[in-house]
């Protein structure tokens, strides 16, 4: 029998370390300050919106409306901005709030399956999207957030890794040193012994999916920042990258394992794999699939085999 911890721990921080030498001896370029920027703005995004995941999935729960989500927070933002000012950035965030606690109200009230519960809020949470946006791609004008989180500080460091940065410090704080981060991973590891101590298991699910709510919301503005626009879809190529790399960083689909320092490495392996198979001019459709064949690796080396039936709970 493998220790899950040792192995969650030294895999993803092996794989991140051989990629980045492999593509090092194959591509000259990977290792240019060019590339390594465009690495940077690529994992920006990725992980803000993967420390909302990596709480979720603590708790042995699923988010697959993580992408909607996003997508949703950032047009209702930029649609605000010329009615409320930069006011409409924070009603973003609250719509991202709402999407969470909605997801949480329906998993832990109503005792429906997060993966099922989230599967239909995607749906729901795409098509406001596109009624809000009127279906089509919105330009991002507000110059006080383009300000700060748009460009570089120190000449070359995207200020949108500062973003990045600060959230995953934040993250990590939470979940090491505060009593809603224990109870995060005492529920995650056993719900039942959770509640019988006296934890309100209902009022932490709810908390946690808003709470994951609220990052994905600023992920999702913080894409239209870096991008210029908030288009409906923008944020679905993000559903699975987030939840593969929480995986591949070595948090445990059943909860209770991991936490987001664990997950940088996921981000990294994700964004490194791509940016280096991309640069090597690896067909599309091959890419598509090694990294699917990385994260099915990845989830045989996190999860206990006794409790996959936890998974959607």
């Amino acid at each position: 029998m493998y220790d899950i911890n040792k192995l969650g721990k030294l895999t993803p921080f092996l794989a991140a370390l051989a990629l980045i030498i492999f593509f090092s001896l194959m591509q000259p370029a990977f290792l240019t300050w060019p590339n390594l920027w465009n690495i940077i703005r690529q994992s920006s995004v990725l992980l803000v919106a993967s420390m909302g995941v990596t709480f979720v999935i603590l708790i042995g729960s699923i988010d697959l409306s993580v992408g909607a989500v996003m997508t949703l927070a950032a047009v209702c933002a930029i649609t605000l901005v010329p009615v409320v000012g930069e006011a409409g950035i924070v009603a973003g965030l609250l719509v991202g709030a709402l999407c969470g606690a909605f997801n949480g109200i329906l998993n832990a009230v109503l005792k429906l399956p997060s993966f099922l519960v989230t599967l239909g809020a995607l749906f729901i949470f795409q098509s406001l999207a596109l009624i809000v946006s009127g279906g089509r791609p919105l330009p991002w004008t507000t110059p006080v957030s383009s300000a700060l989180a748009g460009g570089v500080v120190f000449g070359t460091f995207p200020k949108i890794g500062l973003w990045a940065i600060a959230i995953l410090v934040v993250c990590a704080f939470v979940a090491k040193y505060t009593r809603f981060g224990q109870y995060i991973y005492a529920m995650g590891d056993n719900e039942r012994t959770t509640r019988m101590s006296g934890i309100s298991t209902v009022k932490l699910k709810v908390l946690v999916f808003t709470v994951a709510g609220l990052i994905s919301g600023l992920a999702g503005i913080l894409l239209g920042i870096r991008t210029f626009s908030a288009a409906p879809g923008m944020g679905d190529p993000f559903l699975l990258d987030t939840i593969a790399a929480v995986v591949l960083g070595g948090t445990s689909l059943t909860g209770g394992v991991g936490g987001p320092l664990r997950t940088v490495l996921g981000v990294l392996v994700i964004v490194i794999l791509a940016n280096g198979m991309t640069l090597l001019q690896v067909d599309s459709f091959y890419q598509i699939g090694i990294r699917g064949a990385v994260v099915i690796l990845a989830v045989l080396v996190t999860t206990k085999r006794g409790r996959l039936d936890q998974i959607v709970k």
